[in-house]
């Protein structure tokens, strides 16, 4: 018999460049166009992007793509400027399109992909420039062996896990649909970062509204705070990676993005009156008991 041909979602074919910058207040990078895609990360700081005229700006842990053919800009912004990870690359697949205007916050968990794209672009290249404009990457003679085709691997990696996490999450969810305008734009953010960190005041900025008016419309509309609604979805979430049995509690905390693993072990207690040990032998003993005939 054989065996099933490896099924893609898509490829990296080239690394065009790659940098890691430290913005000063007053950068500001007029704008390109290319053809191939670019990624840029905000480690820390904030930076404007302009993307096809539209501007907007970017938080520490957030990316955006910008697709073959699209004029984009970045400056720093001066209340904070930034340190920024950029790389551009040609790329093939049809899941390729879901990069198109696509602005995230990268879970903490993938993080780590983009620390392993930078340490192997210094030991995959000669790095000696300091702005965002086009220069031919040299490859080094002493670095460590690998160190390219790692940093393709690891953007594979941060693509794909990336597009995973928008099918989540697993358990169930107030529908943005559900709730017109103001609430259900809020509820739409909070779903899409359930792995992530997003907070009320991030919120307030996001759709435009004060602290104030987006708390007293959620609350009239769904029946609870904001901040509600985000704890009690994310301890869904971990109840469904608990029943998983693949992650420790430890690692569950730091996808779901707590602060740390005692944090999160007294949230989920708060929120479920069981400890996560608690509640996995409750879940176990209710599917020992639905079998019995």
């Amino acid at each position: 018999m054989e065996a099933p041909v490896i099924s893609k979602l898509l490829e990296i074919k080239q690394i065009m460049s790659i940098h890691y910058f430290e913005f000063q207040a007053d950068f500001n990078f007029s704008g390109e166009i290319h053809t191939y895609w670019e990624l840029v990360y905000i480690n820390s700081g904030s930076a404007i992007v302009t993307a096809d005229g539209k501007q907007t700006t970017l938080n520490a842990g957030e990316i955006i793509f910008h697709r073959p053919g699209e004029k984009h800009a970045i400056a720093s912004d001066p209340k904070a400027p930034p340190t920024v990870f950029i790389i551009t690359f040609r790329a093939k697949g049809n899941y390729m399109s879901f990069f198109e205007k696509r602005r995230m916050i990268v879970p903490t968990p993938l993080r780590k992909y983009i620390n392993e794209m930078i340490n192997d672009g210094n030991e995959a290249y000669i790095l000696t420039d300091d702005s965002p404009y086009e220069v031919p990457l040299r490859r080094r003679e002493d670095g460590l062996i690998g160190s390219e085709h790692l940093i393709k691997l690891n953007l594979e990696m941060l693509l794909i896990k990336l597009i995973r996490s928008t099918v989540i999450p697993k358990t169930e969810t107030v529908e943005a649909k559900k709730y017109e305008g103001l609430a259900g734009d809020i509820i739409e953010l909070i779903n899409n970062n359930v792995y992530g960190r997003i907070t009320v005041g991030a919120i307030s900025e996001k759709v435009g509204f004060s602290r104030t008016h987006i708390e007293a419309v959620f609350r009239k509309n769904v029946g609870k705070t904001i901040s509600e609604y985000m704890r009690e979805l994310k301890i869904n979430e971990a109840k469904y990676l608990l029943r998983k049995k693949l992650y420790t509690v430890a690692q569950i905390s730091d996808f779901l993005c707590f602060e740390s693993p005692q944090y999160f072990f007294r949230v989920f207690k708060k929120q479920t009156q069981m400890t996560p040990k608690e509640y996995l032998a409750s879940v176990a003993y209710k599917e020992k008991g639905d079998n019995i005939l």
